[in-house]
Parts: structure tokens; sequence; C-alpha cells
């Protein structure tokens, strides 16, 4: 079976187990709010734009200043230049991560890409968590090494692999330092322990943790107190709580040296728009000026939590900008997220192959820039709707 035959037999079987993706279309009026195309109002419940700067005048003021010279970039880096501003926020990028030098991508998918199909090399092994993003996953499949996958978070399971898998070239572990669908955080300390003993480096994928954790919204490494080191890279991206577009790379000046000689998904793609650049550099300007929008989302993060401790669903402590309310079946899942739709909030249903089949969710994410009062009450009737179409407050963690 091939071509549309075969396409249009997924469909259907997408209908027949409550699977289908529907693109919707929303119009934001601000960080928070949107309104679709016949005028119904909704309350975003499920952004990743989780310090409110897309709609910051500072962020917006910087991109439009910067788009009198023109959108376009006009081809790729490597051949017909870059604007200074790409140079410039490399360095932010570095000096924020703390790190040698950054390296910028269109998007942090296509960083983890560039970065893991590259480094990856014939006869080098990769240790990926079982939950890592599909950026991750992707990039573990364009390489060239032997992959080993262990079970989320678990370290002695990952130490067993390890002595049972390491060979003597190159090695990786690779994690996300917040987990997008779950919200967990990666036990860093204990990874980079096992880093030190079998000489191998640290791939955190940092894209739900910049902005979100540490003191200063640095960062896993911050949160865990971890200095940066040349056997850790970072990966990120300023499209969540920068509120812009695009994905870098952290490291020593030689990795990303290596980089720009070797990673064909930057040197093959048109750079980013210098508006883009301009937006990302202001944003994060303001998340180093500004830490109490960090404060505050975690705030109205620990709100949810308690509200939702009081009907018997709970959240790990570590948890901050992502609480992920695990129903298990798609259809349940898709009847709260139509209820909750018409009451003029918007939760994203996730379903395979986003999560495993079994394990569907509704994507509750925090914004600081969220009022209290109307966060308490969207937070009261999400809860009075999962009751009432389940029975049950069952809200659990994966």
């Amino acid at each position: 079976m091939h071509g549309e035959t075969y396409w249009q037999s997924e469909i259907e079987k997408c209908h027949r187990m409550n699977l289908t993706r529907n693109i919707p279309m929303l119009k934001f009026l601000d960080g928070t709010h949107g309104v679709t195309e016949t005028g119904h109002r909704l309350f975003v419940a499920c952004t990743n734009d989780y310090l409110g700067l897309r709609f910051h005048p500072e962020v917006i003021e910087s991109a439009q200043k910067c788009g009198c010279g023109g959108f376009g970039s006009s081809g790729a880096r490597l051949t017909t230049g870059a604007h200074p501003l790409a140079n410039q926020l490399e360095k932010e990028l570095a000096d924020f991560k703390r790190s040698e030098a950054a390296l910028i991508f269109n998007t942090g998918y296509m960083a983890n890409i560039g970065l893991i199909s590259t480094v990856g090399c014939s006869g080098d092994v990769i240790f990926s968590d079982e939950k890592n993003h599909a950026s991750i996953i992707d990039g573990c499949k364009l390489s060239h090494a032997k992959v080993v996958i262990y079970p989320h978070r678990d370290v002695g399971r990952l130490r067993e692999l390890l002595n049972e898998h390491r060979s003597g070239q190159s090695c990786f572990i690779i994690t996300e330092g917040v987990f997008s669908m779950d919200g967990t955080v990666a036990p860093l300390p204990e990874l980079l322990q096992l880093a030190e003993s079998f000489d191998a480096h640290i791939v955190i994928d940092d894209a739900h943790a910049l902005g979100v954790l540490g003191e200063r919204g640095h960062g896993t490494l911050e949160y865990f107190n971890i200095l940066p080191n040349p056997r850790i890279i970072q990966v990120g991206t300023c499209s969540k709580a920068l509120g812009s577009l695009g994905g870098f790379v952290c490291g020593s000046k030689c990795l990303i040296q290596y980089l720009c000689q070797r990673s064909r998904p930057f040197i093959c793609s048109t750079m980013l728009p210098s508006s883009v650049l301009a937006a990302s550099s202001k944003s994060l300007q303001i998340l180093q000026s500004q830490p109490e929008r960090v404060h505050r989302l975690k705030q109205l993060s620990e709100m949810a939590k308690s509200i939702f401790s009081e009907c018997g669903m709970t959240f790990l402590p570590e948890a901050v900008a992502i609480l992920p309310i695990i129903v298990g079946d798609e259809t349940r899942t898709m009847k709260i997220f139509e209820n909750l739709y018409q009451q003029g909030i918007y939760l994203a249903a996730i379903r395979y192959p986003s999560v495993p089949l079994g394990h569907a969710r509704l994507r509750l994410s925090v914004c600081s820039e969220y009022g209290e009062d109307e966060w308490k009450d969207v937070l009261s009737r999400i809860v009075n709707t999962i009751k009432t179409i389940t029975g049950d407050s069952h809200g659990r963690f994966p």
C-alpha cells in the first residue's frame, strides 16, 4: 500500500483511535488570551511563553527597529554573511549560560538535530533518556553512533548500561533539563557523576528550563548549583520563556567551531532575520534585569498545585511551568478538552505520538503574566470539569 491510499488509511486509523489532530486557528490578543475565527475568546492555559515576553513592548520595539533593514536574511551565514546581531546574541547566550561559546540554529529542534547528528560518530555511544524530546530522538537516529535508551531518570540502570555498552570512543549522556510532557527535572548531579566516572559528555536540553529553573532563570545548572565545564553541552531555545524564535548550543569554543564546520542544519539553513535576533537579545536582557518574573512564575505554579492538591490531584514538588494532568484514556481526555474549550479555556490535549498510548493528558502550563483572580477561576473550572467527566479528581504523575 503506497502513497495516498496508505496516507488515507492512517488518517482513518487516527479517527478510530480518537487521535486526530487539528490545527486550531487562534489569534492572540495578549500573552494569555486569544480569539478564534468565530470570535470565541479563550484563556490559553498551555502556552510555552512562560514569562510573557513576546508581547513585551520593548521586545516588539526592538524587532520593529531592526526590520527597516529588510526582513529576510537572504542566505546561510557561511555563504552570505550574518548580521552583527547574530554574533552579539551568541555572546550574550554564552555569557548567560556561562559557557565559552554559543551557536544559533533556526529552531530548538534543529539545534538538537544539528548537534547530536554531528557529534555522534561511528564507534561512539549515546545514552538517551526514554522520555527525551522528538528532536533528540531524531538527532540520535541521524547520527552514526550506537544509541542506548535508559529508563526515565533511572540513574542506577544508566550506570549498568554504561558498564555494558561504554566503548573506547566518545560517549554522550543526553537528557532534557525539564521534560516537556511531564515537567520532571533531570537528576543532573547524579548524571554528572556518571559522566565523570565514564569519561562522557552530558548534553542537556534546557528548552523548558531557561527562564524557569534557578533563582534567576539560568536553567538546570543554576537549579543544582553546578558550574559549567567542557564536559557539559547545553542546548536551548529562544521560542519559549524568551518569547522569540530560534535555538542554540552552548559549549566549548572547540565544539562550536566544529559545529560550524560540520553541522549541516547550521551550514545549509538560511539565517534567522535580524528582527528575530533583536527580539531574542532584548528578551534575554529583560530576563536578566527582572528576575521577579521567574519568582512570580513559581508563585503561580505553587498556587495551582495548592488548588489541585485540595482535590487530591498531586504534582512533583519540582514541577514549575509544566503541570501535566494525566487522564490516560484518549476519548475521556478529548471530552475534557472540548468541555473546557466551550467554557473559554484552551488546555491542550496531548495524545499519541507525543506520549505513549494510554497516557493521554492535559498539559497545563504556567505564565508569569496570568492574573491571580483569573488564574484561580480557571484552575477551579478545570478541577470541576475533570470531576464531572471522570467522576474523580485523579490527576496523577506519570
